[in-house]
């Protein structure tokens, strides 16, 4: 059975960027608004997922 969306399964060269005001911001607003901003952006990273060797697919920009 296939997957409709599965953020594990990326290529390894794959990398989406966002644009943050300031280092270490989240890179959209999560639904943990409540949560320090190290537990935002890691729902970001977790929501984005990563490549196919492990590496973070979203980075800052």
């Amino acid at each position: 059975m296939s997957k409709a969306y599965d953020p594990s399964a990326r290529i390894d060269t794959m990398q989406v960027k966002y644009k943050v005001n300031t280092t270490g911001d989240r890179w959209f607003i999560p639904y943990n608004d409540n949560g320090t901003t190290a537990a935002q952006v890691a729902q970001c990273k977790k929501q984005v997922g990563n490549t196919a060797d492990g590496t973070d697919a979203g980075a800052e920009q």
